[in-house]
């Protein structure tokens, strides 16, 4: 891989002014580089100059502007630098932030925005203290994080011990929306009847907001990251490789393949299911590796690019790729960081929700993220599924956790 160019500051100001699109800029005789790091001869260069990535990805990212790209990696940094003071950088629970705290996002500047319950000079300080930073905003919220995440669980658990249930039935997505303070269920036949009956029934609060669901969620079943495999019938695609006591091998998504089931490329069994949970926080499986003459590697499918076996779990508005086998390597935002939703009579908790475009035979694939300044890209997990615009994927902390496997 080759390191990120460094560039001077006022270059880039410059270049940013002159160009508010990504890919593209005015040729220039006297610049051997535009925006895109595309040079005059029209020869691509693999590093953009100014965000960092290569122009692979910026290829998908025709929705960002540079000036985001840019102020929106360093936000995120910010963001992780947040959440690892609280020690919540594993399952999420409501005793692991202050009371003050109502939740962070990355705002469509790029900047990070901190929702606060009470807007003090302290707790001002207390926020650059652990961030490192005064780079932030701070927003006023009525609802605590703790009281949000809380009220995630509660719907969690009514949700599995009352699957059956009437209620139950018509609400299979929800998820705590850090840039409106909120936890938004969807609900698939929205009355105030409905609502009536949720709130009688499910729980009555202030910080819930019902919205009509977009639909069916589908699960997207149609050797690198991101790679056309095959189960069966079935097609979708690899996740990212992995060891589980010591034996290599890849993760897929679990209503892919199944425990003992072969996997395949090209028509070829090369790996088989020894490792399954598709309940939870995890739709996933690990197959290890049965054919010498397939080695799993960490290059992204598609590109030249190396995906980092460091684990990340990004915050809401942070731009993430996903690279599948239908719809190859797509962009988006991160909508929340604690979505659950139902597909298949099942419940699924604590997945990650964003807008990133996916087809089925995308199921498995890498969901990675991207830092400018160390130039690594970040294991966020596999794809999962689709409801409407928006896509949620299972996070690899999870997976390692439920599974017992670890990336390498």
């Amino acid at each position: 891989m080759k390191a990120r160019k460094l560039i001077p500051l006022l270059l880039s100001i410059i270049m940013i002014l002159s160009s508010t699109s990504v890919g593209f800029a005015a040729e220039s005789s006297g610049i051997a580089t535009n925006q895109a790091g595309i040079s005059t001869q029209g020869q691509a260069i693999d590093i953009d100059n100014e965000t960092g990535y290569t122009i692979e990805e910026l290829k998908g990212m025709e929705q960002f502007d540079t000036a985001f790209l840019i102020n929106q990696s360093r936000a995120s940094e910010y963001y992780q630098k947040l959440v690892q003071s609280f020690n919540a950088t594993g399952i999420l629970k409501a005793t692991n932030f202050p009371e003050y705290y109502g939740g962070a996002y990355i705002n469509d500047e790029g900047k990070l925005v901190i929702n606060v319950t009470s807007n003090t000079a302290s707790i001002s300080q207390n926020l650059k203290k652990r961030i490192g930073t005064d780079e932030f905003l701070l927003k006023p919220c009525k609802h605590s994080y703790s009281k949000l995440t809380s009220i995630m669980d509660t719907l969690n658990t009514y949700k599995l011990k009352e699957a059956d249930s009437p209620i139950s039935a018509n609400f299979n997505s929800y998820a705590l929306l850090d840039d409106q303070n909120s936890v938004v269920v969807y609900l698939d036949e929205y009355s105030q009847e409905q609502i009536d009956m949720f709130k009688k029934q499910v729980l009555d609060s202030s910080a819930i907001e019902f919205r009509k669901s977009a639909g069916e969620i589908q699960d997207e079943i149609n050797v690198n990251p991101g790679s056309s495999i095959t189960s069966g019938s079935s097609g979708g695609s690899m996740g990212y490789r992995a060891k589980l006591g010591g034996v290599a091998g890849i993760v897929t998504a679990g209503h892919l393949a199944s425990l003992n089931d072969d996997i395949e490329k090209s028509g070829t069994v090369f790996a088989t299911v020894t490792a399954y949970q598709e309940s939870g926080t995890v739709d996933a499986s690990f197959a290890e590796i049965t054919d010498s003459s397939y080695t799993p590697t960490n290059t992204l499918d598609g590109t030249s690019n190396t995906l980092s076996t460091t684990i990340s779990e990004p915050g809401v508005g942070t731009v993430i790729n996903k690279i599948g086998a239908s719809t190859g390597q797509t962009s988006g935002k991160v909508l929340s960081i604690n979505a659950s939703l139902t597909v298949g009579g099942v419940t699924f908790t604590n997945l990650t929700s964003a807008d990133y475009t996916s087809a089925p035979g995308d199921s498995g694939g890498i969901v990675y993220s991207y830092i400018s300044s160390t130039n690594t890209r970040l294991t966020l997990g596999i794809h999962k599924a689709a409801s409407g615009t928006t896509r949620y994927y299972v996070k690899a902390n999870e997976i390692n956790s439920a599974l017992g496997t670890s990336r390498y």
